[in-house]
């Protein structure tokens, strides 16, 4: 979900999928084990769970995680009866609980894994996602969507012949802090928000979230801070990130699709895939960018509001 194109357009699923959480779509009622738990004693959870693996819990801390693989594997071995600490999977692969959706689908894409345990800003165990949680909540996501089109629908029908006002010019302006990963996404929301009361199309409103989104984010890794500003206008929106530093030493490196300059740390949370500036570009008509080492980035993003053609981009 992190690659847009011209073929996949933006759709609703790709709209929600960063917009929400991952704490949004967990399971929050996680069964667990221990190490001292045996094997055949996981095998009896599993089968009346009917889940797939569970987490290992030791002092309250996550230490492994055990599957279905795992039985299977001491069952072919005749070693059913030893405990869970000698079998578990103690490099386990997890993401915290405040990340956007689409960074565990790229997990998942990565590590092929049934199952991701999610941890608060503590780093306890507060939660276990699977593909089949991210399905069920977009499902959630897009019938609320369309419940909310037709009742749109139906007042449009009701003021039919009224005229819809396109309203003054309006400039927004969001503060970006750096490591703010709790907050990223406002700017976006509210931008998408603003064009929609304007009467503009969804899909316009949905390029304009997402570059808003990559562009917020960059600011959160890759910078010390900066802000958001975006000019509503009567024929485009344009959206401005500026940034207080370190700067980009190679531009052109850096808008090349999977180019990333993001720490170790970054990449562990789900971040840094080096597709936030090819997906702003696709989401804008018009795009500039420029910065220097010590003296940071601005990025600027056009979107015409009343395109012959909605989707695409430069």
């Amino acid at each position: 979900m992190s690659v847009i194109n011209h073929t996949n357009g933006f759709s609703v699923a790709h709209e929600l999928i960063y917009t929400l959480k991952v704490r949004d779509a967990m399971s929050r009622d996680v069964v667990t084990v221990t190490p001292d738990n045996s094997l055949r004693e996981v095998q009896a959870i599993l089968r009346e769970r009917r889940i797939s693996g569970t987490p290992v819990l030791e002092d309250g801390r996550l230490v492994g995680i055990v599957s279905l693989e795992d039985i299977i594997s001491a069952l072919d071995h005749g070693h059913i009866e030893e405990r869970v600490g000698d079998w578990m999977t103690t490099n386990v692969v997890t993401i915290q609980d405040n990340m956007p959706l689409h960074r565990a689908v790229e997990y998942f894409r990565r590590y092929r894994f049934g199952r991701i345990p999610v941890l608060d800003a503590g780093g306890c165990l507060c939660g276990i996602l699977t593909q089949a949680d991210i399905v069920v909540r977009l499902m959630e996501g897009l019938n609320h969507i369309a419940e909310e089109a037709a009742r749109r629908e139906i007042a449009l029908l009701q003021r039919a012949g009224t005229p819809i006002t396109q309203g003054q010019e309006v400039t927004m302006e969001f503060p970006v802090n750096a490591g703010d990963f709790d907050n990223a996404g406002i700017a976006s929301a509210r931008i998408k928000a603003a064009l929609k009361e304007r009467g503009i199309d969804i899909k316009v409103a949905r390029r304009a979230a997402i570059a808003t989104y990559e562009a917020e984010t960059n600011i959160i890794i890759h910078s010390i801070g900066g802000a958001i500003t975006a000019r509503i206008g009567a024929e485009s929106i344009t959206i401005q990130a500026v940034d207080w530093g370190p700067g980009i030493e190679d531009v052109e490196m850096a808008l090349r699709p999977g180019f990333s300059t993001a720490s170790e740390l970054v990449r562990v949370m789900g971040f840094g895939a080096g597709m936030g500036l090819p997906n702003i570009q696709k989401c804008a008509d018009r795009f500039h960018i420029e910065s220097k080492p010590g003296s940071g980035t601005r990025l600027e993003v056009e979107i015409d509001l009343h395109p012959l053609v909605s989707e695409g981009g430069e």
